[in-house]
C-alpha cells in the first residue's frame, strides 16, 4: 500500500538532522536530559534500578566498566527491549508497552521534545515554513523524528497533509480504490510520534476482561477512557480504509500538553524508541515499509536530509537501499520521468567526516549526487529545491 507511484514525484528522508535546526537534542544528547528529568519528577529510582543492573550486565557480561554519564542510550534501551520481549523480569511488573522504565523513558523523550517545541518562537519556524512553501501536493516524507515541528508548520501555513499512506475511494477484502484526489503531502512517521497512542493494548485488556465470567471493566486509563475531561483524539487514519489495518488504532492527541502535564508515566506514546531491537516494536508501524523495494523507481527527486544511518537504525540500510538504487539506477534519464540528482543534506565539519559519511552509503552513486555538508539551513534548500 506504500509504493511511490508516479504521482508523488518527489521523496524526502528526514532525520534527526533536520529538527537541529529547533534545537531539538540529538540522540547522544538525549540521554542525558531523560535523567535530568526523571530527578525533576522524582522518577530517577525506577530509571536508577534498570541503569545499575545494565551497568552490572555490561561489566559481568562483557567486561566494560561503564558510570552512569557513560551510558550508551541504544544500547541501554536495546538492553531494556530484550528483558521485556522475552519476559525476564516475569509478569509482575509487565505491561504489553513496556516495564516501568521504558515507559518513563517513552514519556521522558515526549516532554523534552514537546518542551523544546513549545519555546520555539517565529523565527526558528522561518527555515521549515521555507522548506515546507517549497513542497508540491504528493511529496512524499520520510521522518524518523517523534517531534511534531512538520505538522505545525503546515497548520501555521495552512498546508494540507495526511500521515498515512494512501486515500482510498472505497476498500474491500481483496484491495481498494484510490481517491483520484492528490492535493496533500504526505508525511510518514516511521517511529512513531510523541503524540500517537495505540489503543491495541487496552482493547486487549478490555477484551479479557469480556471473557470473563462476570464482566467487571477494567480500570480507567489516562489516554483512553479517562474519568475527568475527555482529550482531544482523533485517528491517524481517514475512513475508507482497511479494517484490519495496525493503523485504525492509532489515535492522535490534540491536548498534548494537558497529558504531560498529568505528569502520568502508565501508558506512553506510540514512539519506537531508540535502540538497536527496534524491529521487535515496529509491527504497528510496518505498514509504512510496505512495498517499499519499489520505491524511487517512478520519483523526480530523493533527498535525505539529516540521516546519517547510525548504528541503532542499521535495519534502514536495506530499504534506504532500494529507495536509492531504484531511484539512480532504474530507467535513469530515460522515459518520461525526468530525474535530478539524489541530493544529500547533512553536517559533516571536515573531509575525514564526509568520508566516513559516504562509507556508511557505500550503495549511492557519488558522481549522481548533490551533496551539501552544512547542514540544513537556509542555503541547503538550494540544493533540496534545485534541478
Amino acid at each position: 500500500m506504500t509504493e511511490i507511484k508516479k504521482d508523488y514525484q518527489r521523496v524526502f528522508v528526514l532525520g534527526a538532522g533536520f529538527s537541529k535546526p529547533a534545537r531539538l537534542p540529538l540522540c547522544a544528547d538525549l540521554f542525558k536530559e531523560i535523567k535530568e528529568e526523571a530527578k525533576k519528577r522524582d522518577l530517577y529510582a525506577e530509571l536508577e534500578e534498570d541503569i545499575n543492573s545494565f551497568i552490572e550486565y555490561q561489566y559481568k557480561a562483557k567486561g566494560k566498566k561503564i558510570t552512569p554519564d557513560e551510558i550508551n542510550i541504544e544500547d541501554f534501551i536495546s538492553y531494556l527491549d530484550i528483558e521485556h520481549f522475552l519476559c525476564l523480569k516475569g509478569y509482575d511488573s509487565y505491561s504489553d508497552e513496556g516495564y516501568p522504565s521504558q515507559l518513563i523513558v517513552k514519556n521522558l523523550i515526549a516532554q523534552i521534545l514537546y518542551s523544546k517545541e513549545s519555546a520555539m518562537q517565529d523565527e526558528d519556524f522561518a527555515l521549515y515554513e521555507s522548506f515546507a512553501e517549497r513542497l508540491k501536493p504528493g511529496d512524499t516524507i520520510i521522518t524518523f523524528n517523534y517531534d511534531t515541528i512538520l505538522e505545525n508548520t503546515f497548520s501555521r501555513k495552512n498546508i494540507p497533509y495526511r500521515l498515512f499512506p494512501n486515500r482510498y475511494k472505497e476498500v474491500h477484502p481483496y484491495g481498494g480504490i484510490l481517491a483520484d484526489t492528490n492535493d496533500e503531502i504526505i508525511l510518514l512517521k516511521m517511529h512513531g510520534s510523541i503524540d500517537w497512542f495505540d489503543i491495541s493494548a487496552y482493547d486487549r485488556e478490555l477484551n479479557l476482561f469480556r471473557d470473563e465470567k462476570f464482566y467487571v471493566p477494567p480500570s480507567s486509563h489516562n489516554i483512553f477512557n479517562r474519568n475527568g475531561k475527555p482529550f482531544g483524539l482523533y485517528k491517524i487514519i481517514d475512513e475508507p480504509y482497511f479494517a484490519e489495518s495496525p493503523l485504525q488504532k492509532i489515535y492522535r492527541n490534540f491536548d498534548l500538553e494537558d497529558y504531560l502535564a498529568e505528569n502520568s508515566y502508565q501508558n506512553p506514546p506510540l514512539i519506537i524508541s531508540p535502540s538497536h531491537s527496534k524491529m521487535v516494536y515496529l509491527n504497528p508501524l510496518t505498514e509504512f515499509w510496505e512495498s517499499y523495494n519499489k520505491a524511487g523507481r517512478a520519483s523526480g527527486t530523493v533527498t535525505i536530509i539529516g540521516f546519517s544511518l547510525p548504528e541503532h537504525d542499521e535495519y534502514i540500510r536495506q530499504p534506504l537501499y532500494h529507495l536509492v538504487n531504484n531511484f539512480q539506477n532504474n530507467d535513469y534519464g530515460k522515459g518520461s520521468l525526468e530525474k535530478t540528482n539524489l541530493k544529500m543534506i547533512d553536517f559533516k565539519q571536515n573531509p575525514s567526516e564526509i568520508e566516513q559519511h559516504k562509507e556508511k552509503y557505500g550503495f549511492v552513486d557519488w558522481d549522481r549526487t548533490d551533496c551539501y555538508f552544512k547542514g540544513f539551513n537556509e542555503e541547503s534548500l538550494e540544493v533540496i529545491f534545485g534541478k
